[in-house]
């Protein structure tokens, strides 16, 4: 997926988990859409995702782990989720962003092919059951 869609797509899925979102939505929405117009939309997701979710909740806590061109293993994958975990205990609204994993390991011009698609959702359920273990009330997690 394309940096810009992600954007998009983050903007989004953050906004619809808010209360009172609509308004401040539609004004970001018109930002990002101008700024990716213009060219001037590069900006990481992990700081994008931290910035547009204190617009939309101000009380809310995201997490943000990201697996882009890098080796998954679960056993290493444990501790840091295990410690995003920790540190989203006790929010109203946790949000733990997972990204890349399905293009981890990968080299940035190969094809995922139907073994890889398989390993990406085997390795989202083993985040999931990571987190499983942690008494999280209110969490959401975004794989993109």
């Amino acid at each position: 997926m394309r940096k810009n869609s992600k954007l998009r797509l983050l903007n989004a899925l953050l906004a619809a988990g808010s209360p009172f979102a609509n308004d401040v939505f539609a004004d970001a929405s018109g930002g990002i859409e101008l700024a990716i117009r213009s060219g001037s939309a590069d900006i990481d997701l992990e700081p994008f995702a931290k910035k547009i979710l204190r617009l939309y909740d101000p009380d809310a806590h995201l997490e943000f782990l990201d697996f882009e061109n890098v080796h998954f293993d679960p056993l290493f994958a444990f501790v840091a989720v295990s410690d995003c975990a920790k540190r989203l205990a006790g929010y109203g609204r946790a949000v733990l962003i997972v990204s890349g994993l399905e293009r981890a390991g990968i080299a940035p011009n190969a094809r995922l092919t139907p073994k890889r698609k398989s390993e990406y959702l085997e390795n989202m359920e083993v985040i999931e059951s990571y987190l499983a273990r942690f008494t999280l009330d209110n969490i959401e997690i975004i794989f993109i």
